[in-house]
Order: structure tokens, then sequence, then C-alpha cells
């Protein structure tokens, strides 16, 4: 187990304060403040911090902000996530369309990393900490959706015989459709003011939707919440209301999320662009529309870096029998 350095927590936290919405640049006195730790220490932490040009401080105002010295580590940091790039105008393009919150996810094996993310004014859902989240049904349907035979088994061997089914019916349809849906619920509804509270640095109790206790919340990380909400959807007798099937065209629906991948020269999901945080109810028409409008930017995205889209049909890992008809996810246009 990794020893505790509350010197370098005290960075991260710093660096993480001055890059957050609202807080381009603050004082001495109110880092002291917002960090929680004595004049002196802080004094002598943003002094060292600002003679290597990680800060810079305004004579007139006395604020401290970032400096240049963090565009270089950036880039370099950047130059890992070629893709991130690339996609960034599309999430901004499609975060203001919408109204939404767009998330920018690295994926590597069973793992996603939150790497980028985008967010309009409008929109109900607050940023994502920075960080790696592990991938379990039904989370990673935008992923999995491209994966061989092999690898959906081990992602689903620990479900029921129908959640089983429902998942492979929705990979099938997701690989076709080329975005994933995903509606929202109570468990998910308290992991947006979970993630709220977190950012705010006021994590505790939430209470409880009908019928679903409340976790406790001590020492709550973003990756344990991914993962305790994962648990619970698991868990909900109707979870194809999570991963619906069937959208009406004209009905109205909550979205959690809209998902679409970016592929790499071998075919695989190395970046996946989710839509969070719509501001009002979306009509099933619409789901199509912008799904479709955003997998087809982000196969643009695949392109520029030299990826390769799989073929949309058939999965290479669903038997006949696993199989569903075309339009049973969205009755909205009869050739898909």
């Amino acid at each position: 187990m990794a020893r505790p350095s509350p010197q370098t927590d005290r960075v991260v936290a710093l660096i993480e304060l001055l890059s957050s919405e609202g807080a381009p640049s603050l004082t001495l006195a109110e880092v002291t403040r917002r960090l929680g730790v004595n004049k002196s220490t802080c004094h002598s932490m943003l002094t060292a911090l600002q003679a290597v040009g990680w800060l810079v401080r305004d004579d007139s105002t006395r604020a401290y902000r970032l400096g240049p010295a963090l565009i270089a580590v950036g880039h370099h940091a950047a130059s890992g996530f070629p893709a991130v790039e690339l996609a960034r105008p599309v999430m901004v393009e499609f975060a203001r369309r919408h109204g939404c919150h767009c998330v920018a996810l690295s994926i590597a094996g069973d793992r996603a990393t939150v790497v980028d993310q985008v967010r309009d004014l409008r929109s109900p859902s607050s940023e994502l900490p920075m960080g790696e989240i592990a991938l379990r049904p039904p989370l990673g349907t935008i992923i999995y959706a491209w994966e061989d035979g092999e690898t959906v088994r081990r992602w689903l061997e620990a479900e029921a015989p129908a959640a089983r089914r429902h998942h492979l019916a929705v990979l099938e349809l997701t690989r076709r459709r080329r975005f994933a849906v995903e509606l929202a619920t109570p468990p998910e509804t308290r992991l947006r003011n979970l993630v709220a509270q977190l950012r705010e640095g006021l994590v505790r109790e939430v209470s409880a939707a009908p019928a679903s206790p409340a976790p406790a919340l001590s020492g709550t990380s973003i990756e344990d919440m991914v993962d305790r909400l994962a648990g619970e959807l698991a868990q909900i007798e109707t979870f194809s209301d999570f991963l619906p099937l069937t959208l009406e065209p004209a009905g109205e629906y909550l979205v959690s999320s809209l998902s679409v991948p970016v592929f790499d020269y071998a075919g695989r999901v190395v970046l996946s662009l989710s839509l969070l945080g719509f501001p009002t109810m979306v009509t099933g028409s619409d789901i199509e529309r912008i799904g479709c409008e955003l997998a087809d930017a982000t196969a643009g995205v695949t392109r520029a870096i030299g990826g390769r889209t799989p073929p949309p049909s058939p999965p290479p890992w669903a038997p006949p029998d696993d199989r569903y008809p075309d339009g049973v996810l969205l009755r909205t246009n009869g050739n898909r």
C-alpha cells in the first residue's frame, strides 16, 4: 500500500482547484481557505510552483493562476491520446448544440479512463473526476458491442441467463446502430448527485430513492461509486429500463447517456464519447437522430487517426437464436 504524501496531495488539490470552473485565479487567502492549510505552508507551495512556471501571480490583484509551464506538460500528456485532441471539437460542438456534458473515455482492456470533458452550462450534470473506471455489466455496452466472443463471454459470465440474453441483444443492436443508449434510473440519479458533491468537496449521505437504500459514502471515490452503481443496476429486475430494446418515436425519455466509439487501426475501441446530462426529456426519434449525427462525427475522428470501423453486422459472437430483428431498439426508421 502506497504511503500517504500530504505535500503531494496539496499540490494536486491546488492544480485541480485552479483548473476548475469558476476559479481561474485565487489569492493566497482564498487558496488557504479552500485547501484548509495554514498560510505559511500555502505560501511556500505557491512560491515554489511560481518559480518553476506552474503558476503565475498577478501583481495588481495578488492572485495566482496556472502558468505557461503546464502547457508543455499538458501537450506531452495529450500526445499519448491523439484521438482525444481530434475529438475535442466534436465534443464542444455537441455539448453546445444539445446543452449537454460530453465526456471522453480512453479504453484499455476492461478499464475506461476519463481523459477529457466539455460541459455546457445548461446541463444539470457535473464534471466527472478524472480517473479510471472498471467496466462491468451493464456498463460498457459501447465498448463490448465490438469485442470478440471470448471477451464478451468474460464480461457477462457473472450475469444471470436472462440478463445475458438481454445484454447480447443490446450489444448487437448497438453494433448495428453505432451508438448506445442508457436511460436514467434511481441509482444513476444518485450517482449524479454524488459526483456533484465530490466536486464541491461535500461528500455525505444522500437520501435514498424509494425502495433503494443510499450507500455509505465515507472515503468514496469515483471508481467506488461507479462500481457500486454497476452492482445496483445488475440487480434491478427491470434492467431493460436502463438498456432499452424499444423506444417509441414520440415517447419522451430521460437519457442517462448516449455514447459512440472511436476505433484504432485494428478496429478496436480506443475512445468513446458520451453525451450526459440532457437538460430536457428527449423523444425516441431525437435520440436516434442525435446518436447517428454523433456517430458520423466520430467516424471522422476514426479516419483521422488511421482507424478502421468494423462492419456493423452480424456480430462475430451472436448465435442465430440470439439475433433480433431490425428496428427493435427504436421504431423510428424502417431500414435500421
